[in-house]
């Protein structure tokens, strides 16, 4: 099973080299999918999980091979993220040379947090490709939404107790104790439910975007797979998964309000949660869910807040206090590290974004970090000034970002769904990279005359725009800068 898998990957991968967009959504079902193939696999082997990756950078290399002109102009565009990435690289080469002189093959252990840090750029490159036109980004949402919404059914496979190849997590029963009620976590077809609860709360994020597009006809249809997702992610018993939903929305309408002063667009919002939650009441009650699940969930605010403070004071003195300022080298926090053999005499592990930042990279590396986040946001706040206040694109583009602000938090809290998992940090850096890339339906929509007979008229996202510095040539269709 695993031979077959992998070999299926690797025609992916080759396939993606001539055809990355098709490539892409052949990456969402092999994420979806991937996990029940290791599952059901006698070896059981991590290269089922990351093996992924090779589609990613396949896609990437078929994308500088057919667009490697726009591929440019993401930097052109955007100065300020090209500085980020020049600190965020400058970030990693303290901690890199503390692991490859401390540890025995320590510069694998290097490789590996290298490999971590820097995925989410591929993913931003092939993101801001991505977009065309807007249709491309509720396509790909809806992919992602409509695949994961099919493979959640294995949670309620689980629930009733089906004998079914694949179900629940793999060779242990997942349990959390609240008071005296003892929750049984579920993972349905995924590997954990950490990430089954990742890939639910993605579909009510991504099904709430689908939802507010304008001119919706099926308004009612997304709200419902937002329901189911929300379901999912109450079964799942991972509160920081449960909290992403809140995040996105607190996000969404601020952002929303802020631009545009829209308060009755933030009382509907606020409408929408509460037949949202009206319905996930009504499953749980028709389909008798125990109660226990409510309880646990129950308790997500004051156990964010107690582990959001904990992440920045006193895991970070811990940190510093064990592994002193230059940390312990890259790598190792990072989740699957101790499949390599490398680090045996590790005195704790960092669950927190925070506290791996620090014990990673050191305090020299998590000050360039800061920097590379500073000029990220830049990049951001730079995107969003570029789109007119009221246009169609700036809901958009708020939904997209708001779904990135939601997984920060959630690393925060916790960085084992991300930090171990290419999938994941590649698709959270393809929607930071959508974000950056909306802008060009603005740009590519506005008309420049180049001679009094004829005005040009600009096609909607074309698929390989100039530099910023380019001219309009006479008699030529080229989008504005």
């Amino acid at each position: 099973m695993d031979d077959l898998f992998s070999g299926l990957v690797v025609l992916v991968a080759l396939f993606a080299l001539g055809k990355w967009r098709e490539a892409i959504f052949a990456c969402l079902l092999i994420d979806a999918t991937r996990d029940f193939f290791r599952k059901i696999s006698e070896q059981q082997s991590v290269l089922t999980t990351l093996t992924i990756g090779l589609v990613w950078m396949a896609a990437l290399f078929g994308a500088f091979t057919l667009n490697g002109r726009e591929c440019r102009s993401l930097f052109l565009r955007y100065p300020q993220y090209k500085k980020s990435v020049l600190a965020l690289v400058a970030a990693l080469v303290p901690g890199a040379l503390i692991s490859t002189l401390m540890y025995q093959n320590g510069w694998v252990l290097a490789v590996v947090g290298i490999l971590s840090y820097l995925c989410p750029g591929i993913g931003i490159v092939l993101g801001y490709l991505w977009p065309r036109r807007a249709d491309d980004i509720y396509k790909w949402l809806s992919a992602y939404v409509l695949i994961n919404a099919v493979v959640l059914i294995g949670v309620i496979l689980e629930i009733g107790k089906v004998k079914f190849p694949g179900l629940g997590g793999m060779n242990m029963v997942w349990i959390r104790y609240n008071g005296t009620d003892i929750v049984q976590l579920i993972a349905g077809f995924y590997r954990s439910p950490d990430v089954m609860g990742l890939h639910a709360a993605h579909v009510i994020l991504f099904g709430a975007i689908i939802a507010l597009r304008p001119r919706q006809r099926f308004t009612w249809f997304w709200l419902l797979i937002c329901t189911w997702g929300a379901t999912c992610v109450l079964l799942s018993g991972r509160r920081k998964m449960i909290g992403m939903p809140a995040v996105f929305l607190v996000s969404y309408v601020g952002l929303v309000t802020s631009s545009s002063g829209r308060i009755r667009f933030a009382v509907g919002m606020a409408g929408a949660a509460v037949v949202i939650v009206g319905m996930l009441s009504l499953i749980i009650e028709t389909q008798d869910i125990s109660s226990d699940y409510t309880r646990f969930a129950s308790t997500i605010m004051g156990d964010v807040f107690e582990r959001t403070s904990e992440s920045f004071s006193s895991a970070v003195a811990v940190t510093l206090q064990q592994s002193g300022l230059l940390g312990d080298g890259l790598g190792v926090a990072t989740q699957g590290r101790h499949r390599l053999g490398i680090v045996t005499n590790t005195r704790d592990w960092q669950e927190d974004g925070v506290g791996r930042l620090f014990k990673e990279l050191g305090v020299p590396g998590v000050v360039l970090a800061v920097v590379s986040l500073y000029f990220l946001i830049a990049a951001v706040r730079h995107s969003m000034t570029a789109i007119p206040k009221g246009h169609p694109a700036q809901s958009l583009q708020f939904g997209i970002y708001s779904v990135v602000f939601a997984n920060a938090c959630g690393f925060i809290v916790s960085h084992q769904a991300y930090s171990g998992d290419p999938s994941t940090i590649l698709m959270i850096g393809f929607c930071l990279g959508m974000g950056l890339g909306i802008p060009r339906t603005v740009w590519s929509n506005v008309s420049r005359p180049v001679s009094p007979k004829r005005p040009v008229t600009l096609t909607e996202f074309p698929s390989a725009p100039p530099d910023s510095r380019q001219e309009i040539e006479d008699g030529k269709e080229v989008p504005a800068p």
